[in-house]
């Protein structure tokens, strides 16, 4: 279980990095991606990095009304990243 929610992480890297870079990425995706990050992070909400979760996905969904600072978003898809991986790295 924990390895899809690592994918979902790293899916939403991504959707972050193609948003960041203005490619036509389709609004549907992005909308998917975010609501199921914000779903992931109110499941687990008393995990600190559940509200990583949750902010990625709010600033996925204000991504298609608003510009964002790159360098916020690179930032981010590093972070959220970093714990993608990390989840599907087996510790012992």
């Amino acid at each position: 279980m924990v390895k899809i929610l690592g994918i979902l992480d790293i899916f939403g890297v991504i959707v972050l990095l193609l948003v960041s870079f203005d490619a036509n990425t389709p609004k549907r995706l992005v909308i998917i991606i975010a609501a199921l990050l914000c779903l992931k992070g109110f499941i687990f909400i008393f995990d600190i990095a559940s509200i990583l979760d949750i902010g990625v996905g709010i600033l996925l969904f204000l991504s298609l009304f608003v510009t964002l600072p790159l360098l916020l978003l690179l930032i981010v898809a590093g972070v959220l990243g970093l714990k993608g991986i990390l989840s599907l790295v087996p510790l012992s």
